[in-house]
């Protein structure tokens, strides 16, 4: 967002929010800019945009132009191995959820259904053994996994993005965290549209039953996945919900949620 404003002055950055219906186009230079991940989850380091809070509302917009992609790009796992393993475990969901919700996507983008297929055998493979024991191997695993899921996510994302914004807004929760508590929630709601890609999914990671499985992976990772135990409280489901209406993730998932319907997927999850 630095590069994008650096010869955009005359704009304010949310000008160029994507989805607005009038936002601005990106028509001046973009400074050359190189990306280096130092962890394993956005893979904002091969994105096209950004995702910033608005300071009066405080929603999560997204910024967004092809010009945003990075020059060159440096993957090295050996950067993230003194990662704390609770933020490995947070980047790491997050990596899944990009996969997970982009393969879900009802959009056609076949190259994008691979990629995300794969990041989720990486992840399902690597991530217990990189929060517990981290090494190059598990790590690399990681850190290509999260690359592909940012590359992935072009498809689209769904509802637990969605979910997940205003917790990181509203509540203060990690972004990562947001995602990992909101996912099991989320393939259960998408289960009566697209239950067979989310049996492709359980293939993937040699399971039948993906909701519980989720649920036990967070747990082996050390996340503890209730919105409580983040100081989540009832009284907030409602704007919670309403902010999750609006956001632009919701667009592309294979099922359309009501604002009662995100209240209790917020309220299954306290």
């Amino acid at each position: 967002m630095i590069a994008l404003m650096a010869h955009h002055q005359e704009f304010n950055l949310f000008h160029f929010e994507d989805g607005s219906g009038n936002e601005k186009d990106v028509r001046n230079e973009i400074p050359y800019f190189l990306t280096i991940p130092t962890t394993s989850g956005t893979g904002s380091e091969v994105g096209r945009s950004g995702v910033i809070i608005h300071p009066n509302t405080l929603e999560k917009k997204i910024i967004f132009a092809p010009q945003l992609m990075a020059r060159q790009v440096f993957v090295d796992p050996e950067l993230s191995l003194a990662l704390p393993p609770s933020i490995t475990a947070a980047t790491g969901m997050d990596a899944m959820t990009h996969c997970i919700e982009a393969y879900l996507a009802p959009t056609f983008h076949p190259l994008a259904q691979g990629i995300a297929l794969e990041g989720i055998r990486l992840i399902g493979e690597s991530l217990v053994d990189a929060c517990r024991n981290p090494n190059i191997q598990n790590r690399g695993k990681m850190a290509m996994a999260a690359l592909m899921g940012a590359v992935a996510f072009q498809k689209g994302l769904g509802v637990v993005h969605a979910l997940a914004h205003p917790l990181s807004s509203l509540c203060g929760l990690h972004h990562g965290l947001a995602n990992a508590i909101m996912l099991p929630h989320g393939v259960a709601f998408n289960e009566t549209v697209a239950a067979a890609k989310i049996r492709e999914i359980g293939r993937v990671l040699n399971t039948e039953e993906l909701v519980p499985f989720l649920h036990t992976m967070n747990k082996s990772i050390g996340i503890e996945d209730s919105l409580s135990s983040q100081g989540v409280t009832e009284d907030l489901l409602g704007p919670l919900a309403t902010m999750a209406k609006n956001d632009i993730s919701l667009v592309t998932n294979p099922r359309e949620a009501s604002i009662d319907e995100l209240v209790s997927l917020y309220r299954d999850a306290l």
